[in-house]
């Protein structure tokens, strides 16, 4: 699998993240062994948790992703060769939404102790915290990081004055800041202020602040949940527009043209638009068919399709 830069960092990360939302609640140790297994053999290395996973399912309550990737990992004997990410900031069981020095601090030593781990690779702050003062949690994760409880640190669900303060306010410090984003984002668009709650988007802003500062983007939700293939599954209400109807003739057309299902051609698209989406599923099979996007190498028609207009821009 290619490996892309990780902002400044010199760090080296999977084209293609592996989400582990549901790993050890909705989806059993076996099933979740197993998926982990497959992208470890595609040379897959970054594995996406956090610590709210799954807390909102019942019977269950938060550190449930985390923990299977500590025993499988500690199984396979394979720490060395993952990448590994966790994140602090939304609220689940008594810790609310945060990201209060103290708390991010707390919540690391447990996603630590719950993965059997002594650094993580790729803290993330889930969600902005306008209560807290940036100062405060970027002075956190410049801690995590000068005691080696870190390597790096990313953003997530954050608007591109957000990222852009707190990396200024690192720097100024001179710590090092986000090195990346991760946003909800695919290959169709949102109508105009369409309402997602908490998950904020990958917007044409965003992504290019992100290019223009060196910060890597990746994308989580790329495929909704499997609405491009399954037609028993409707597209998003946020979605839903002449444009989508548009992008999505575009999209099953070349599809066809390359004999694969819509899912690999949007990952293949937002690989080759530098992204990284963070791919995920309950069995071995769902995620098989998104890695034949590995294989796809969009020409640069095929891309302008894909992004052509319904309208002609406005010349002026």
């Amino acid at each position: 699998m290619q490996k892309v830069n990780l902002g400044k960092t010199g760090q080296q990360i999977s084209c293609i993240g592996l989400g582990t939302m549901y790993f050890g609640s909705k989806v059993d140790e076996k099933t979740s062994f197993d998926i982990l297994d497959f992208y470890a053999a595609q040379g897959g290395t970054f594995l996406d948790s956090a610590n709210k996973y799954a807390s909102w399912i019942p019977g269950f309550k938060g550190g449930e992703s985390e923990m299977l990737i500590g025993k499988w990992m500690n199984e396979r004997k394979n720490r060395s060769s993952m990448l590994i990410s966790s994140k602090v900031g939304f609220a689940y069981g008594e810790i609310p939404r945060s990201l209060k020095k103290e708390i991010i601090i707390v919540e690391c030593e447990k996603s630590l102790k719950r993965m059997n781990v002594e650094t993580i690779d790729l803290y993330f702050a889930h969600a902005f915290d306008a209560q807290t003062p940036l100062d405060e949690t970027m002075e956190a994760f410049y801690q995590l990081k000068k005691s080696g409880k870190i390597r790096f640190a990313g953003a997530s669900n954050f608007y591109a004055w957000h990222l852009s303060e707190a990396n200024s306010i690192a720097n100024h410090q001179g710590w090092e800041g986000f090195c990346c984003l991760q946003q909800r984002h695919t290959y169709l668009e949102p109508t105009l202020r369409a309402n997602f709650g908490t998950q904020l988007l990958l917007t044409p802003e965003i992504a290019n602040c992100c290019e223009t500062k060196e910060i890597t983007t990746m994308a989580y939700s790329p495929l909704l949940a499997g609405a491009y293939v399954d037609a028993q599954k409707p597209i998003p209400i946020q979605y839903q527009s002449v444009t989508s109807d548009f992008r999505l003739k575009v999209l099953k057309e070349i599809a066809t043209e390359l004999n694969v299902s819509a899912n690999a051609v949007v990952l293949a698209w937002m690989m080759q638009t530098k992204t990284i989406p963070m791919v995920t599923g309950s069995s071995v099979n769902q995620i098989y068919e998104n890695f034949s996007a590995l294989k796809i190498k969009l020409t640069d028609e095929q891309l302008l399709r894909l992004e052509q207009d319904v309208v002609e821009p406005n010349k002026y």
